[in-house]
């Protein structure tokens, strides 16, 4: 019996003990050699660079992420299979869930402790009916270490040739049997901590920021200025006469006109101030550069290229045989991450902007821009003040997370059956400290005083009838002067500071029964049979701050921060399922072994009721070389705590398709007479309607120049040619402020997914080729009723296009999301999530393990391919199914994008005695912009093949000691220049930018560990 149970072992995306390790799905299994032969721990890098994985937004590489909410936690760290979504690719430990981050309900790798870690397995080809419907891509199962007797201790520490990013590890895992051999208990701790590294340490940012033909990487510089806006506009000849060469012919409208640090006058940001370019001294080719369309622009230089991390990790498992028939069992892990990102300072512009007046502060604002002031048709009027404090935003995240499981397994008295009864509860609990804000009304309070607020000093709750009773007092000794920052006292500082706080709290509990074992013998063999029930509850709660809760905070706000609401939510379910092994052949010609798995799934989710998820595989095993396997997996995914209960949350986002209501926009719904020529009067119609319900009259008028009624009415080429509307109209990409709020109507998504392949071990004479494996396998994955949060395209559209709304009808509810504001232009964007997508993308995955002697030692070669069918994706049921195989995209539906036509990974090792040597290969091809997929004629560039070379080496010393080395990225190759337009037309520039996802920034990187047993 002893023996049996050594021999049986639980394969990933089964629920069913069996004699081997083969799966009938897709699987790809990694050691801990992945992880240790790098220079930094981060586990989700090293998992990315397998061909199954598709980067997500969640790596070390996104230091510019300073924003928490229910959806995001800074620092985190995620993985997606197939690009499917990390919310689509179940994250397990030893086989049971992990505690989930956020709302979305995906799991933090950076707590899983690296040095507990003795291999991964990632099934892709549809897991749902094994561990739940949210396994629609598949389950990477983190297996852990077991049963370990002795004392490992390990060290090691990787850098970059630069210098910076130093990143080092330490941990211990220590593990005795005790009672004679009935019990064994283990424990794993680790500690790691990586520094930072900037942007502007390596070649390929400097040579980028220096191109005059890429714009700036900083959306707002930090001089000192203000928004001319549409009046009362400064006269060209006094901004002629005070900026040096400034060549102004009439006055410039929507320009910012700024002073250096000198006090000297200037402007060139934008393309109305570019006549004034030449008073800007201070161009260095790298920070502040000149463009080749005459504009000056900036770049951020403190933009960290590897966010900083802490990192301390726990794992301890134990189990105590009780009696020959029951056991006892118990796992337990504790992680301690803290991250800090980093991102420009608060910009005082806009609608966090503070409107100056300039007559009390004469005597601190600088001579040459008072000139300008006071050259405008009413000198004494506010001004819009363009500026950045002096220090940049922060956020601090720290995440404490735990996970308990206790258990019971045995064998029942009858037959081989075994059963195991467990509980687990966990909790993530994620603090988030920011820094580098500002109250917007304090600051309007210190600034709009004489000088700036120079000598402020103000008591809250003052004067009769209280007094100042429970008052605080705020002073400002210098004044806030935006024109001298280096002058400003602390105190003033202090007086306007707004750090921010955040918590959230994820808690789950998971009970479960599990029985499996022999039912009967066929002439195949043993019938096998798994079944058990679950309950599992997830209670979701986010605490924003005060000053930036969405529907509390309305007297006041925070400069530099989108206003989000606290999100709640508990979603539990109550599962049933069972599983079949069936052998129905045996020891037949041509069928040395015929299996087939069965399995189903029934879940009662408390939100949308009952799902059913199921599959059905089959192992056809030739003979000793060739195995068949493949089937059908369905799955239903229920909608997530963010994407039913998300609480009102406002962010930065682009409009690609740009403004509907532009004459000038490129939509065949949109206002574009040439594009939309049926229905363009009509939507014009629509959006002076929308414009007009802001309770401005005239904001279509604003908008258009002249009344909507008046464009519609017109003569179709007119419109087109611009001659009936007098201000500018758009035509490409629009910047807006959309607000998310989750879908408590959500229904579920269903996936099918069909997988085929071979394995086939060569057993031929020549010994060279004795030792090789090849496994091949066809997988088709289609997603119908797709849950994917709108884009603000798809809200505009399905208000103008009459597919949606056919009598453009301002209260259509397609309408309720689509604001406009009192200038005409667009306003609150409003988008929830829909079940209105569906996408399918099918592929092949090659895996080669070849091994044969060649000298005094032996050569390993281990090749990891994915070739991409076809990726396809629509956003609205209405639309055709759009291929993005070879492209960036997709990303809506809530996929990852990347969609390249092949991957590859590759290791070369050879082995003497006690040396390992491998050099690992990773190859991208080229692939193109994500826009291709719709416009296959762009000019618009994606990126060059990529070949990356890592140098690897172990060494064995003595029976204790393991030494380990290696080279990343060995010839230092730089990161390819993607989303260029070469065809761009002056003043367009053809752009460009790198991606961090797919792509290595960090450059050649060198490690080197140690580890001793004892």
């Amino acid at each position: 019996m002893a023996q049996q149970e050594l021999e049986e072992v639980v394969v990933t995306g089964s629920l069913i003990t069996r004699r081997d390790f083969e799966a009938n799905s897709p699987i790809v299994t990694v050691d801990e050699d992945l992880f240790d032969q790098s220079a930094t721990s981060a586990v989700e890098t090293q998992l990315n660079r397998l061909p199954q994985f598709t980067p997500t937004l969640d790596n070390p590489t996104q230091g510019g992420d300073i924003q928490p909410n229910a959806r995001n936690t800074p620092g985190s760290a995620t993985v997606s299979l197939r690009g499917l979504g990390a919310n689509r690719s179940l994250v397990l430990i030893n086989g049971r869930r992990g505690t989930p981050a956020n709302a979305l309900g995906v799991m933090d790798i950076n707590t899983i402790p690296p040095a507990a870690i003795e291999r991964v397995e990632a099934i892709s080809g549809g897991a749902s009916a094994t561990y739940g419907a949210d396994a629609v891509a598949g389950a990477v199962n983190f297996i852990m270490r077991n049963d370990f007797q002795g004392l490992e201790l390990d060290v090691q520490t990787g850098s970059p040739e630069e210098g910076d990013n130093f990143e080092y590890q330490a941990s211990a895992v220590m593990g005795t049997d005790f009672a004679d051999g009935e019990g064994n208990v283990s424990l794993a701790v680790s500690t790691n901590k990586r520094n930072e590294a900037l942007q502007r340490d390596r070649d390929w940012y400097q040579e980028l920021w220096a191109d005059p033909s890429i714009g700036g990487t900083q959306f707002f510089p930090e001089f000192t200025g203000f928004f001319t806006g549409f009046d009362n506009l400064p006269d060209p000849a006094a901004l002629n006469a005070v900026i040096d060469g400034a060549s102004f012919a009439a006055p410039p409208a929507n320009a910012a006109i700024y002073s250096d640090f000198n006090g000297n006058a200037f402007s060139g940001f934008d393309a109305a101030g570019v006549p004034g370019t030449s008073g800007a001294e201070f161009l260095d080719g790298q920070k502040f550069v000149a463009l080749n369309n005459g504009q000056i622009d900036v770049n951020n230089t403190d933009n960290y290229l590897i966010l900083p991390l802490t990192r301390y990790n726990m794992y301890s498992q134990g189990n105590y045989r009780i009696s020959d028939a029951i056991g006892a069992f118990a796992e337990g892990y504790f992680s301690r991450t803290s991250t800090d990102t980093i991102q420009e300072p608060v910009p005082i512009t806009s609608g966090w902007s503070v409107p100056i007046d300039p007559t009390i502060n004469r005597d601190v604002i600088p001579q040459e821009f008072l000139t300008i002031l006071d050259s405008r048709p009413d000198p004494n009027a506010p001004f819009a003040l363009r500026a950045l404090l002096p220090f940049n935003r922060t956020s601090s995240t720290d995440v404490s997370t735990y996970s308990l499981t206790v258990g019971l397994e045995g064998e029942l008295p009858a037959g081989d059956w075994t059963w195991e009864v467990f509980t687990s509860q966990g909790e993530a609990e994620t603090t988030v400290l920011q820094q580098g804000f500002a109250s917007l009304q304090r600051m309007r309070a210190v600034m709009q005083q004489p000088n700036f607020g120079q000598g402020f000093e103000l008591m809250s709750n003052a004067g009769p009838p209280d007094f100042g009773f429970g008052g605080a007092t705020a002073t400002c000794e210098t004044g806030l002067n935006p024109f001298a920052w280096d002058s400003v006292s602390q105190d003033c500082f202090d007086a306007i500071n707004a750090d921010i706080s955040t918590k959230q709290v994820m808690d789950q509990s998971i009970w479960q029964v599990n029985f499996q074992g022999g039912l009967a013998e066929l002439p195949g063999g043993q019938a096998r049979a798994a079944v058990g029930f679950n309950y599992r509850e997830n209670d979701y709660r986010f605490q924003n701050d005060t000053l930036v809760t969405q529907g509390g905070s309305f007297l006041e706000q925070a400069a530099g921060l989108y206003p989000a609401g606290s999100s709640a939510g508990i979603i539990d379910v109550s599962e049933a399922y069972v599983e079949f092994l069936v052998p129905v052949l045996s020891d037949l010609p041509a069928v040395q072994q015929l299996d087939f798995e069965i399995g189903a799934r029934y879940s009662d989710y408390s939100t949308t009721g009952g799902s059913n998820t199921y599959k059905m595989l089959a192992d056809w095993r030739i003979n000793d070389g060739l195995r068949i396997r493949g089937g059908f997996n369905r799955a239903e995914r229920a909608p997530n705590v963010a994407e039913l209960f998300l609480a009102p949350e406002q962010t930065f986002a682009i409009a690609a398709g740009g403004d509907i209501c532009s004459i000038n926009n490129s939509q065949a719904w949109s206002a574009n007479p040439e594009q939309n020529p049926e229905n363009w009067d009509d939507v014009v119609r629509l959006c002076g309607a929308l414009m007009e319900a802001t309770g401005n009259p005239t904001a279509d008028d604003q908008f258009y120049g002249v009344a909507a009624e008046t464009v519609a009415s017109a003569d179709p080429a007119a419109v087109a040619a611009g001659t009936v509307t007098t201000t500018p109209q758009g035509a490409g990409p629009s910047f807006l402020f959309p607000t998310t709020i989750g879908n408590p109507t959500l229904d579920t998504e269903e996936a099918d997914t069909w997988t085929l392949g071979a394995v086939i071990d060569l057993a031929l004479e020549r010994q060279i080729f004795s030792d090789m494996r090849i496994s091949i396998d066809y997988y088709d994955i289609e997603v119908s009723s797709a849950i994917g949060e709108q884009s603000p395209d798809i809200v505009m559209r399905q208000c103008a296009d009459p597919a949606f709304n056919p009598d453009f009808d301002i209260n259509s509810p397609f309408c309720a999301g689509f604001n406009r504001n009192a200038t005409g232009n667009i306003g609150d964007i409003r988008r929830t999530f829909f079940n209105n997508g569906r996408f399918r993308t099918s592929g092949v995955d090659l895996q080669l393990n070849w091994s044969f002697d060649a000298g005094p030692g032996r050569v390993n070669i281990t090749s990891l391919v994915n070739t991409l069918i076809e990726l396809e994706s629509a956003e609205l049921p209405t639309d055709p199914l759009t291929d993005f195989a070879g492209t960036f995209g997709p990303t809506e539906n809530g996929l990852n994008g990347n969609a390249y036509d092949y991957r590859t990974l590759s290791t070369f090792n050879y082995s003497l005695d006690r040396v390992d040597l491998s050099l690992r290969w990773q190859h991208l091809p080229s692939i193109d912009a994500e826009i291709a997929a719709d416009d296959p004629n762009t000019t618009i560039t994606g990126a060059s093949a990529y070949n990356l070379f890592d140098l690897l080496g172990r060494f064995q010393l003595g029976e204790s000691i393991g030494l380990r080395f290696g080279i990343e990225n060995v010839f230092n190759e730089e990161p390819p220049l993607t989303g260029r337009d070469p065809a761009a037309q002056l003043p367009a520039l053809p752009g460009g930018s790198f991606n961090t996802n797919n792509y290595d920034i960090n450059g050649r990187r060198y490690y080197f560990g140690a580890t001793v047993d004892f």
